[in-house]
């Protein structure tokens, strides 16, 4: 009796071999007279297809305002449960374009630039126009700056803040405007706008830029304190000088009720922004002012100057 010697390759899957040998049961019995018959060694091959099934569990990593901005402030937190994300991911992927590496604010209100505000005259009656008028009144109802010309109102008028002598307007006080027309039979009409408010205002004045508030939009009321409004409106500002002005010297002048107000309020900004920009102390100028006869309600402003911006901008 003799049986038959099998070796196996087995080739699997993820590309390892194995190598089996071993004996099979007895395949046949000799016949009788056979010399030392038998059969020849046998190679057996075969192919085992493995399959592997991965599963990878959920991995979510709660986005916070700390994650993003090592410089946060807890209203960000707030902020961030009702802000899209997405429109910050340019700004993480491309620190290199900021002056510094800390995100930018975008979620923050902005302040007005040029123009500041966006007339649309029309008159609502429809008369034949020879000329027309708008006129800008600040707080006293006192004509800021006028325009108009011969000829059918455009289809808007862009304000730049400015006044007819030059003077750029107050943030957040209060100025309205009135639109006339003037008929081929020269009769006159009138038309009163709305009465409106800029809280804060970012424009150039010659070689500097400025960044103006109103007071009662950065302070808590006649106090030498900061508001959650005020805080998010030097942010702004802070985001503004890092990226545009890195290498420029900044001011603040305060005006106030009184100069002690003033004074303490300036401070205030001033170490604000040290402390946001990461500057040391004496980066930062101050400047008070008194102004008693400032309207009560706006509480005095804030003027944030960076000198030598059209340069550095």
């Amino acid at each position: 009796m003799h049986s038959i010697v099998l070796r196996g390759i087995m080739t699997v899957a993820a590309g390892s071999l194995i190598l089996l040998a071993g004996r099979a049961a007895p395949a046949y019995t000799e016949q009788e007279g056979a010399a030392d018959a038998g059969l020849p060694e046998m190679v057996v091959e075969a192919e085992n297809q493995v399959r592997q099934d991965i599963h990878k569990t959920r991995f979510d990593f709660p986005l916070s305002a700390a994650v993003i901005d090592t410089f946060y402030v807890p209203a960000d937190e707030q902020l961030l449960s009702v802000s899209p994300v997405q429109g910050l991911v340019p700004f993480l992927n491309n620190p290199e374009m900021l002056a510094s590496e800390q995100v930018p604010h975008y979620w923050y209100k902005e302040p007005a630039t040029t123009p500041v505000a966006t007339f649309y005259p029309e008159d609502p009656e429809g008369h034949k126009a020879r000329s027309w008028g708008l006129t800008v009144t600040d707080y006293r109802g006192s004509t800021f700056r006028t325009f108009g010309r011969k000829g059918e109102p455009p289809r808007d008028v862009k304000w730049d803040g400015r006044g007819d002598q030059g003077a750029m307007m107050q943030a957040g006080y209060p100025y309205s405007y009135v639109f006339s027309i003037t008929d081929k039979g020269t009769n006159t009409y009138n038309y009163a706008g709305t009465s409106f408010r800029i809280p804060a205002v970012d424009y150039m004045e010659d070689t500097e830029r400025r960044l103006d508030f109103s007071g009662d939009q950065v302070f808590q009321r006649d106090v030498p304190k900061l508001s959650d409004d005020g805080e998010g409106w030097l942010v702004t500002a802070a985001d503004r000088i890092r990226k545009d002005h890195p290498y420029s010297p900044v001011k603040v002048v305060v005006q106030a009720e009184t100069l002690g107000l003033a004074e303490k309020r300036a401070a205030l900004v001033a170490e604000y922004l040290v402390e946001e920009m990461i500057l040391a102390e004496d980066w930062i100028a101050t400047e008070a002012e008194a102004r008693p006869d400032l309207r009560s309600e706006m509480d005095g402003s804030v003027s944030i100057r960076v000198a030598h911006a059209e340069r550095s901008r």
